[in-house]
């Protein structure tokens, strides 16, 4: 029991310290690819030991707040969606969830994300959203379409929310499924440019229950060619 207490001790210093570390990339204003003070320089400043700095250091790699540089240095990350992506990558690893938890959850992040993007988007957003689903238009009859292309136009909804945090989670679910949503547009290409046209269509209009139905569909489409891929596969 002591030692289970032990350790429980170690694991809240552990998550003070990354909390104090957190605190000190925001106080000191570093941004992506800056370098963080050594473990040494932290344990002095916050008068904790180098082991518990190495290891809120490494909770904070897990998280994709930092990048550690082998023998080199650590450095604040510049690709903050690994780490919401590893995470996801353990959580799918571990638990297999059917179709109809594949659907629900991309189709709530998505409709989520598109309605704030209606919310918050401002004129100029509009424009870049009109215009990637265009650039996808053209790269489908010019028959050079890829995954980029539908990546980029769900990208360009994400960043019209204007919201880091739901950027950062979005382009992480993007990433996590590119596989999937790049097999898709290669099988149906105009069914996913259907889907764009009407989920643009809907946030030109700022018409949230437009946006809801076609989400809704195309998370449903997405998820059963999925599924039946996998089932193919096997």
């Amino acid at each position: 029991m002591a030692q289970n207490t032990a350790g429980q001790r170690r694991k809240s210093l552990s998550r003070q310290v990354m909390e104090a570390v957190e605190k000190m990339i925001r106080e000191q204003g570093l941004g992506p690819g800056d370098v963080l003070p050594t473990e040494t320089q932290i344990s002095e400043e916050l008068a904790v030991s180098k082991s518990s700095v190495r290891e809120a250091i490494k909770m904070l790699e897990a998280l994709g707040v930092v990048e550690i540089r082998r023998g080199l240095c650590t450095v604040i990350s510049e690709n903050p969606e690994q780490g919401y992506l590893n995470v996801m990558l353990s959580h799918l690893y571990l638990n297999s969830g059917d179709e109809e938890e594949l659907q629900i959850f991309r189709q709530t992040l998505e409709t989520a994300y598109t309605e704030l993007a209606i919310d918050q988007a401002s004129d100029a957003d509009l424009e870049q959203i009109a215009q990637s689903l265009e650039t996808f238009r053209c790269h489908l009859e010019a028959g050079t379409l890829t995954t980029e292309d539908d990546l980029a136009f769900h990208g360009q909804i994400l960043q019209a929310t204007h919201n880091s945090f739901m950027i950062s989670l979005g382009s992480a679910i993007n990433e996590l499924f590119r596989e999937s949503i790049g097999a898709s547009i290669e099988e149906t290409p105009r069914t996913a440019l259907a889907d764009h046209e009407r989920i643009c269509e809907a946030v030109m209009k700022r018409d949230k229950a437009a946006a809801h139905d076609a989400i809704a569909e195309s998370a449903e489409r997405w998820a059963r060619a999925v599924f039946l891929r996998q089932q193919n596969e096997a």
